[in-house]
Order: structure tokens, then C-alpha cells, then sequence
């Protein structure tokens, strides 16, 4: 264990405390209770960021569109302190992440949270910006990056979830009847009591899949789920920030983060599983069922080692 473990330990304790079922007096107070747990799960995330990045709440602003109101907005060092007497505006240019934070969704329906979730994050998603980083694969002969990497990075961030496979069937049909566009969609879905699920949308070129044989990838195609799945909550809490912290932000870093490093040298504990998102029921099976085998002998193969 380092230093930077030991903070996730002890922050746990306070998001825990929010998790606990609310006081029956205070029950049909919703805006306190949903607040303290919003607030708290901001707070964790900007003791993870360097000084001169900032946590906010409210609508993202792009030149011709804004945003719903977002739960957590994450502001990269580029953006300016852009207030009034009355408010703070948020400009789509200067955001490294936007976070829907929903305690609870573990119901999928159209009314329930998670879908609510989803429609907050395809606001944010089809805010159009400009960014300044340089796609290094203009010089390469690898495939130039996807658009959707000029999107803002987005989040849903849940105390507890439906299993990841339900989630992501739920999306799946979603997709298929039109309400979401593939580029419309969460980069990470986190719950702590299954994990994280990852969004790749350019997956047979991404280093998630290079230890994938070829004719995975290419039954797969380029929309894919991963799923995470740790054993504890303080390690899906490390493997959030990982993840997080690999965001593609708006403006070039001189630097990387200080704790990616601490957090890379953990040994957090995960089973990974993939998933397409296209739906030809045939090549489905057929990829889940050729992962399913590989995955099977590679993590025998790690257990060993």
C-alpha cells in the first residue's frame, strides 16, 4: 500500500456514510439528501486533482448549445474564471469531465435513474468545441482518432447499479430504437458494487484490446464495453481514478498527474470482460463466446504467474 492508497481508504469512509439509509424524518427531504451525496462525491474527486483544476455544478456552455445541469463539472486549467454578480458559466472549451452522480441505479427503465443519467450525459455530448490536442497518428500509420475523443469526457458515477451485462443490454436497446447515438454515450460508468464499465468507441485500435487476438477484434467491431469488475470498493474507487485520470483533456498538459503513477503501481485486482454494442445477434455470440475462452485461459495463466 502508498500514501496515495491510504486517502482512498479514508475517503471511502465518507462517501460509506452517505450510502447508509436516510434518517425517517428526513426522508422526504430529497434536495439536502441528494446534495450532501453529490458534494461529497465532488469533494473525493478534486482531492485527486492538481490545484488549478476545478469542481463545479450547473450547464456547459458551447458557442451555439448548453447543456443540462450537471451534477459535477470538472474544469481544466485553461478555462477562465468566467463570473458575473449572479452566476458562474461553464464553457464546453474548458472542460476535462462532466459527472452525473446517481446513487441508486439499479432500475432500468425509461422513468428510472440510469436513464435519466444517460439523457444528462447525450446533452453534454452533443456540445460541439474545438480542442487543442494534436492527434499524434497523423504521423504514424495508425488510425486517425475518432471524433467522439473531442467530445467532452463524461461520467456516471453510482453507489450501487444493476449488473454491468443488464446495463449494457439496456443501452444496447436504447441505441437500436434510436433514443442514443453511439457517440452519444458514457465514457465510464462506475458502480461500487460492480466495477466499472469503460466505453470504447475506436476498441480494434485502443490499447485496452491489444492483447486480444485479430479475429476478436474483428468480430467485435469498434463499439465496445468493457467491463471491470474489482473485488473491493476501495479498488474500483483506485481503478475510477486511473481511468479518470486518462480522460482526453481539452488542452495539452505539460505534465502528467503526480498520482497516476502511485495508482498504476497498486495491485488492484479485476476480472475483465468485454462486450459489443452492435447488434448482430450472430457476431455477438460469436465474440462473447470466442472472449469468453480467451479470457478463461488468460486469467488462468495470471493466477499462476
Amino acid at each position: 500500500m502508498n500514501a496515495v492508497f491510504g486517502t482512498i481508504l479514508e475517503n471511502l469512509r465518507s462517501i460509506e456514510i452517505v450510502e447508509v439509509p436516510t434518517i425517517d424524518v428526513f426522508k422526504k427531504d430529497k434536495t439536502n439528501t441528494g446534495d450532501s451525496k453529490e458534494l461529497t462525491i465532488n469533494q473525493f474527486i478534486e482531492r485527486y486533482l492538481p490545484s488549478d483544476y476545478k469542481v463545479k455544478k450547473g450547464i456547459i456552455y458551447s458557442i451555439d448549445n448548453f447543456s443540462n445541469n450537471i451534477d459535477c463539472v470538472v474544469l481544466a486549467p485553461n478555462h477562465p474564471a468566467l463570473n458575473t454578480p449572479i452566476r458562474e458559466v461553464i464553457l464546453a472549451e474548458g472542460v476535462y469531465a462532466a459527472i452525473e452522480i446517481k446513487p441508486d441505479i439499479t432500475v432500468l427503465t425509461d422513468k428510472g435513474e440510469f436513464n435519466r443519467g444517460l439523457t444528462q450525459i447525450k446533452s453534454v455530448k452533443n456540445l460541439s468545441r474545438d480542442t487543442d490536442i494534436f492527434d499524434l497518428n497523423l504521423f504514424t500509420s495508425k488510425k486517425i482518432k475518432n471524433d467522439y475523443f473531442k467530445k467532452i469526457p463524461s461520467v456516471i458515477f453510482s453507489h450501487k447499479s444493476a449488473e454491468p451485462k443488464k446495463i449494457i443490454e439496456f443501452i444496447r436497446k436504447k441505441v437500436d430504437n434510436g433514443e442514443y447515438k453511439y457517440d452519444e454515450l458514457p465514457d465510464l460508468i462506475v458502480s461500487l458494487n460492480y466495477g466499472v464499465i469503460m466505453y470504447t468507441p475506436d476498441f480494434s485500435t485502443n490499447s485496452i484490446s491489444k492483447d486480444l487476438p485479430d479475429e476478436v477484434k474483428s468480430v467485435f467491431g469498434d463499439y465496445v464495453f468493457t467491463h471491470f469488475h474489482t473485488k473491493t470498493k476501495e479498488e474500483t474507487l483506485a481503478l475510477f481514478l486511473v481511468l479518470f485520470l486518462g480522460l482526453t483533456p481539452p488542452t495539452m498538459m505539460l505534465s502528467k498527474f503526480i498520482i497516476t503513477d502511485y495508482l498504476r503501481k497498486l495491485d488492484i485486482k479485476f476480472n475483465k470482460n468485454f462486450y459489443p454494442i452492435l447488434l448482430d445477434l450472430e457476431k455477438t455470440k460469436k465474440s462473447i463466446e470466442i472472449a469468453k475462452e480467451f479470457l478463461k485461459k488468460r486469467n488462468k495463466s495470471e493466477k499462476k504467474q
